[in-house]
């Protein structure tokens, strides 16, 4: 009997470390991207990023409204949302680019100072 109840307050123990660890991880606050030192235009720096990994779908064709060869289709997206949220992966968002790897940190950051600087062309 004594066992058993040894036995049970380790494991309960250990489930209460879990559970702690997990609540400091999602909880851990995370810094706001800096965009104040970054001039950003569309046909240096955002173009490329899209026409990689966005317009090989979303072209003339429209695919979910979008054509991405047309700057205008990238601010719209940009504007309601819905480019941020898909290229990183935001709950409530599909995860862009389909089929494909995510983009890399650096390329989100570009393209998120570009929409928060005035999406200048």
């Amino acid at each position: 009997m004594k066992k058993i109840i040894i036995t049970s307050a380790i494991i309960a123990s250990i489930l209460v470390a879990c559970k702690s660890k997990k609540e400091t991880v999602a909880t851990a606050p995370v810094a706001p991207l800096d965009c104040s030192n970054k001039v950003l235009t569309y046909n240096t720096d955002i173009k490329s990023i899209i026409e990689t990994n966005c317009s090989r779908c979303h072209n003339t064709n429209e695919k979910a409204g979008y054509n991405f060869l047309k700057i205008e289709f990238v601010k719209k997206a940009a504007l309601n949302g819905k480019l941020l949220g898909t290229i990183k992966h935001q709950e409530g968002f599909s995860k862009m680019p389909k089929m494909a790897n995510k983009l890399d940190n650096i390329s989100i950051d570009k393209i998120e100072c570009w929409i928060k600087n005035g999406m200048k062309e």
